[in-house]
């Protein structure tokens, strides 16, 4: 797909771009932007060159200027598409995990930090922090992930002041914008997400959900007995006005059928889930663990950010800040499906075998590591056979560095605010 010319014309800003036989030519500026650039741009030009393509980097040079005038040209839709692209192949034969019979999804937000220029504050948005004044540029991102599959099937980074809810459809409607499976949805939110208009979204695209609610969502939840029962929420007149002039108007009379499920959390407090989910198809011990797996964004989000350096961004330009990100996003994909090959590979191996630990992953900061170098190597390759050759070998090479897996940890959720993580006068040199 990368070499094709609909997917140039695609990810190109006009016609006229990536025509001309210029330095940076349309193929390399992709890998280039897929290989992270998190030290200092023109560092990373020259290592790039070095070791991808060293015979052009005898005879010729890239400047960050020209690298900078190429990036222009490019649209961040080109990660999308790419994106995109890996995510109908991954679902294409039914042949993925599910739970119970259903593709778990979870959907949530996390604030990003972006570089703190004008441009950035005027386009993104801004926080306000302790200091009188002083304003930090801040962007929303929203994802929709595969829980079982590791997978983001969708995401945007949007404006800081965006609504989540509004964010979480967008990216459902990507998600049935897909040749549709018979494997059926099953999408658990946190408790941002509850609303009678959502509700009564996700009933009308005919998903399931499992979303996290606080007591006093609507009396018909708040006067519930049992740890499980259902309810019948009825949008009355007074409730119809007060939704209109939320902006999210429902026609008077319409019934919201909830189920509503308790559960004891390890602190004694007791946390409210709603869902359409019948008793066939989730019980009520099986709703705790059901929604414990919502976790794995939260994971994901903590390996963006800390492992990718999503955040980390090599320019301050919105165009740039989106293409870091969404390249940032579809390697996180490309790295999760290494990972499941190379594990379930792993644990074929291991099947009889007498092991310290019960079970052992891939470590994933060896695997992000090397993947920016493997995977260009592969894109790069054209003979088909030597590109499954360096496949191959990438996934021995992973097995080769694991760790055990240590169950039954929890760690505390860090929530507090601080100056950004990434300063742009400090780009690294290592």
């Amino acid at each position: 797909m990368i070499y094709g010319e609909a997917f140039k014309n695609q990810s190109r800003k006009s016609e006229k771009d990536f025509t001309r036989n210029r330095k940076i030519r349309f193929v390399p500026l992709i890998c280039m932007l897929l290989r992270m650039i998190r030290k200092s741009t023109q560092l990373e030009l020259d290592e790039f060159r070095e070791i991808f393509l060293p015979e052009s980097a005898e005879t010729t040079s890239y400047t960050k200027q020209s690298f900078s005038e190429a990036r222009q040209k490019l649209s961040p839709i080109a990660f999308t598409l790419l994106n995109d692209e890996i995510i109908r192949g991954f679902y294409a034969d039914d042949d993925f995990k599910t739970y119970k019979g259903f593709r778990l999804l979870a959907i949530d937000g996390s604030v990003m930090e972006i570089p703190n220029t004008k441009e950035m504050q005027q386009t993104y948005g801004y926080i306000r922090n302790y200091k009188e004044g002083f304003k930090a540029a801040r962007a929303r991102s929203s994802h929709l992930f595969d829980l079982e599959n590791k997978i983001a099937i969708s995401t945007c980074l949007t404006r800081y002041d965006d609504n989540e809810r509004n964010l979480a459809k967008q990216n459902i409607e990507k998600l049935l914008s897909f040749e549709q499976s018979h494997i059926p949805n099953l999408i658990l939110f946190d408790r941002g997400y509850p609303s009678a208009d959502f509700i009564l979204y996700l009933q009308e695209k005919g998903l399931k959900y499992v979303m996290r609610s606080q007591h006093c969502f609507y009396k018909e939840v708040e006067n519930t007995t049992s740890l499980d029962e259902a309810v019948r929420i009825e949008v009355t007149k007074e409730r119809a006005k007060a939704l209109k002039r939320q902006g999210t108007p429902i026609k008077k009379g319409t019934v919201l059928e909830v189920r509503v499920l308790k559960v004891e959390l390890p602190t004694g407090e007791i946390e409210i889930l709603l869902t359409n989910l019948g008793v066939d198809e989730l019980s009520h011990e099986e709703s705790k663990s059901l929604y414990f797996k919502r976790w794995g964004i939260e994971t994901r989000f903590n390996e963006l950010k800390h492992k990718f350096e999503i955040e980390n961004f090599s320019g301050e330009k919105p165009i740039l800040i989106e293409q870091d990100f969404y390249a940032t996003v579809f390697l996180s994909n490309i790295a999760s499906i290494f990972e499941q090959e190379a594990e379930a590979e792993l644990q074929e191996k291991n099947k009889g075998k007498t092991l310290k630990y019960e079970e052992y992953r891939i470590n994933k900061n060896i695997l992000i590591g090397k993947l920016r170098n493997r995977l260009i190597h592969m894109i790069l390759e054209e003979d088909a056979r030597k590109k499954d050759i360096l496949y191959e070998r990438f996934l021995k090479e992973l097995q080769r560095n694991i760790v055990p897996v240590r169950k039954n940890r929890a760690f505390k959720r860090d929530k507090q605010s601080r100056a950004n993580r990434y300063a742009k006068s400090k780009r690294r040199s290592l």
